[in-house]
């Protein structure tokens, strides 16, 4: 169906990434930061965190359904005002002095669900509202969107929280308002988009599509060469930042005494949430400026090594636990680092669908499904693999728990590694790279 002409993108692509981003942020970022403050144990937090994760990787499940039933505008916005109201029931259990932590748990993974489902409605009615000239005009507002939306999320709320926990309330008390803020922001969006997304599918009745092709969409993927070397890199390549990326908040929030930094929560949202992922996107666009230059397969190797050697940072900070300033130096470094190497990622999905034929889009988000499943089994144990060697190590003082897990990490390197050496083999080397046009090779001749 052709999109209606006053679907203009520049009035919704916005709002909607944004609150795309938002519910990602707080249900597996934030989450993390509120389970530590609220004294719970690193193996229940990331086990829980990983439960709560697990949603985004499994969304393909029920994206059929969305698809034979009502329409992608109607569930996107049903979802931002159920988000909405799962933030405010979240930000309500905050006014009892010791929050239920099952209940947290449940609402967040609520949250996760509903998030992933807009995910779906989101991208679909993107594709749908917009002509593939004004989708690739508005692919840049879209990520700069979400990423805005992450940086408001694990920066600016918890930076909102340490505020009001510095200013003597309690830890549980101090998540309350930036909750409700959160849960204000979504219904602002919902009713700004009722307005301003366009009405460009007509309404369909559960059942009148069925979803076909699924089973063969995943037997031609396993058929195609190199299909179980492109399974393994998806699930080992960041191994090791799958375990970091769970402990570090905790790391950075305990008390020197317990091996951590001691970070306040404003601090920790400045450093992690706010200079963190500004230096993590600029990783980023640095990585996709090399892969124009010389090929995805000359940079490959590169950005497996800056994904990992920086794990060394924390290494140095568990032994040393310097200033405020060195350790936030070396946080923004290891994030730069992660931004550089997790484009190796997007970018080998990227040209291994290209060569999909009919099943690029099945292969692409199967492939996303492998990546999220990988890292949230492997993050999920991550807590109790710390914890243990923290009653191994307890004849060496209780700091050295963190500091054995963070040189497990970098052990942990060695399957990332060697998944980049098998998967390197079946990689288009070429890809990305930015083609001289004809007129210029003549030149050059």
């Amino acid at each position: 169906m052709k999109p209606l002409a006053n679907a203009n993108g520049w009035l919704w692509v916005p709002g909607v990434y944004f609150a795309e981003g938002l519910p990602f942020a707080v249900a597996t970022a934030v989450s993390m930061v509120i389970f530590t403050t609220l004294g719970m144990s690193n193996s229940s937090m990331t086990f829980w965190t990983g439960i709560i994760g697990l949603p985004w990787s499994l969304k393909f499940l029920w994206a059929p359904f969305l698809d034979s039933f009502w329409t992608k505008r109607a569930w996107m916005l049903s979802a931002q005002f159920v988000i909405g109201l799962c933030f405010a029931a979240t930000a309500l259990t905050f006014q009892a002095e010791h929050p239920v932590l099952p209940l947290l748990v449940g609402l967040f993974l609520l949250t996760a669900f509903v998030s992933a489902t807009h995910d779906i409605a989101a991208d679909g009615y993107y594709m749908i509202a917009l002509s593939p000239h004004d989708q690739a005009a508005c692919s840049g507002l879209r990520n700069i969107f979400y990423k805005c939306a992450m940086l408001a999320g694990q920066g600016g709320l918890v930076m909102l929280a340490g505020r009001f926990s510095e200013s003597g309330m309690s830890r549980s008390a101090a998540w309350l308002w930036p909750m409700f803020a959160a849960s204000a922001i979504m219904f602002l969006l919902f009713f700004y988009h009722l307005f301003t997304t366009p009405a460009t599918e007509q309404p369909k009745s559960a059942g009148c599509e069925t979803k076909t092709g699924f089973a063969e969409s995943f037997r031609t993927f396993f058929a195609r060469e190199g299909a179980v070397s492109a399974v393994l890199f998806l699930f080992f390549y960041r191994f090791a930042e799958a375990q970091l990326g769970k402990l570090s908040i905790p790391f950075m929030l305990a008390p020197r005494a317990e091996g951590g930094l001691g970070l306040t929560l404003s601090q920790q949202g400045t450093i992690y949430g706010i200079a963190g992922t500004i230096c993590f996107l600029a990783g980023g666009f640095l990585a996709g400026l090399a892969v124009s230059r010389f090929g995805f397969g000359r940079c490959l190797w590169f950005m497996a090594l800056a994904l990992n050697v920086p794990d060394l940072f924390y290494v140095y900070l568990s032994f040393h636990h310097p200033g405020l300033i060195p350790s936030g130096i070396c946080i923004a470094l290891e994030q730069f680092g992660y931004g550089l190497g997790y484009m190796a990622h997007v970018l080998f999905m990227v040209q291994f669908a290209n060569r999909s034929g009919k099943y690029k889009t099945s292969h692409f988000a199967f492939m996303t499904g492998i990546t999220i499943l990988g890292m949230t089994l492997v993050g999920m144990f991550s807590g109790k693999m710390q914890e243990l060697f923290a009653q191994i190590s307890v004849l060496h003082g209780a700091e050295s728990g963190y500091r054995y897990f963070f040189l497990w990490i970098c052990l942990c390197t060695i399957p990332s590694f060697l998944s980049v050496h098998f998967a390197g083999k079946h990689i288009d080397a070429e890809f990305g790279k930015t083609q001289s046009s004809p007129a210029k090779k003549s030149v050059d001749r």
